[in-house]
């Protein structure tokens, strides 16, 4: 089976891991078919059983190639040039959790909306870590329970996979 695995935190964050270095670390673990996507911890690979990816130095959460095309299609935002549009990836509650926060604080010129156990996000840019939201989303109780992901990565992971 086809599976994306999203990591948290990768180079973004002090952790800094080659791409070719993680898609070595996949394969060591005895994955086939790995393939990274961006500099941000996104990576495709193959596994004939459920992945463990324990080995990893941050928080991943891994997608089957079906939800993430349905995370694609799921996107309740039209794209906007003024705008990013993010998704949270990470468990199922999540998604609950990132909504009733927004609503708690919500500013004009954002949107967010849960769909299918994804919370999307819509926000001006340049202002993705100054909105009260996402000032939020940096609390460390958060910090291990989601990975945010921009659309338009969302769709290079797709054409990869």
């Amino acid at each position: 089976m086809r599976y994306c695995a999203f990591l948290r935190g990768i180079n973004v964050s002090g952790i800094k891991i080659k791409m070719a270095d993680l898609k070595k670390e996949f394969e060591t673990a005895g994955f086939t078919d790995v393939v990274t996507v961006l500099a941000t911890g996104n990576v495709i690979f193959s596994s004939e059983t459920l992945p463990d990816l324990s080995f990893l130095p941050v928080q991943s959460f891994i997608k089957t190639e079906q939800q993430v095309r349905e995370i694609i299609k799921n996107n309740p935002f039209q794209p906007d040039e003024n705008y990013h549009l993010y998704v949270f990836v990470a468990e199922k509650a999540f998604a609950q959790i990132a909504q009733s926060e927004f609503n708690s604080v919500k500013t004009g010129g954002e949107e967010g909306l849960v769909r299918a156990d994804s919370f999307y996000w819509k926000v001006p840019k340049e202002a993705t870590l100054t909105t009260a939201f996402g000032r939020i989303l940096g609390k460390k109780a958060y910090k291990d329970l989601f990975t945010s992901r921009n659309i338009n990565t969302m769709e290079r992971i797709i054409k990869k996979l």
